[in-house]
């Protein structure tokens, strides 16, 4: 499989200005609301001016690939409609930049509309992430690619989470397989703030990225861990990543009930009471949270228990 590239979350802006990895040179890191501004006014004209091919999708010819292609709008195809027109237009507010960005999604052809992954679960899929000039920085090759969706930028995240799977596979009987081709279908345009913005590990920095995705299929994951003599352990709680969403607004990602800037899906004790939340989701193994103390707070989210206890 080839590497992921899209691979960095969205990063805070922790100075004015930083080190270039590659160059050694100082690069500024801009206020996020001005580069917002910026790059919704360039995807807006970019959506506006280009369109993908629906006509094929709406009337698939027999040896029709599936594939979105983008193309300009001018000439021959002067009266084709623009994605902008067509795509679904959500206000997306990062916490860590004081900053609301506007995402743009297109779902091409729904999949399995009953089986949608979430984030915090890890998706099979093909995907290609291109720049606005038609430049390919990833993409999947002979393989799909198999990663959390939390652990990739948010918008292509996004997208991952709005499609359908399909029915499954097929063994070809020689070590491969061939995916049934009903899976979900789609895009997204994002800016910066919703995807590298000033990081110095990437080349496109404050750039608009565009990603098209191929939902193959989903599983559930449980990522937290716990730190024994400065190693990393991987200590699953019990709880699969994408239930760990107490506030429940779809991104695990913002929740972390102790305050210790680890997020629940990855703290192996999301209270911070000294008691692995394993040992205190559900003891009694009736698939409901516990609450002991009946105070309306499950045990693994309430710090006074066992304490008051």
């Amino acid at each position: 499989m080839k590497r992921l590239f899209p691979f960095l979350a969205v990063l805070a802006i922790l100075a004015s200005c930083k080190k270039d990895d590659d160059s050694g040179t100082a690069i500024e890191v801009r206020d996020p609301a001005e580069v917002e501004a910026e790059n919704d006014a360039d995807l807006v004209e970019y959506m506006s001016t280009h369109f993908y091919n629906y006509e094929e999708f709406e009337n698939p010819p027999a040896d029709f690939d599936y594939k979105i292609v983008i193309d300009t709008i001018d000439g021959v195809n002067a009266d084709k409609t623009p994605i902008y027109d067509q795509v679904v237009t959500d206000e997306i507010y990062v916490e860590s930049d004081d900053v609301t960005y506007k995402l743009y999604t297109l779902v091409v052809r729904d999949g399995d509309t009953e089986q949608i992954p979430a984030f915090g679960q890890r998706v099979v899929c093909n995907y290609e992430g291109t720049l606005t000039d038609g430049t390919v920085f990833d993409r999947t090759y002979n393989y799909p690619a198999t990663f959390n969706t939390l652990s990739v930028v948010r918008g292509f995240g996004e997208i991952c989470t709005r499609l359908g799977i399909g029915t499954g596979y097929t063994e070809n009987g020689d070590g491969t397989i061939s995916w049934n081709q009903d899976f979900g279908i789609g895009m997204v345009f994002l800016p910066a703030g919703l995807g590298y913005y000033s990081s110095s590990g990437s080349a496109y920095r404050y750039v608009n990225l565009i990603f098209k995705v191929e939902m193959l299929q989903y599983s559930d994951v449980d990522e937290d861990y716990i730190v024994v003599s400065s190693t990393t352990v991987s200590s699953p709680d019990g709880i699969p990543s994408h239930l760990e969403d107490v506030d429940g607004d779809g991104w695990p990602g913002n929740d972390d009930t102790d305050g210790d800037g680890v997020p629940n899906y990855l703290d192996a004790d999301d209270d911070g009471d000294g008691i692995y939340t394993i040992y205190e989701y559900d003891k009694d193994e009736d698939g409901i949270p516990d609450d002991s103390n009946g105070n309306g707070i499950p045990d693994y989210l309430d710090p006074t228990y066992p304490v008051s206890n």
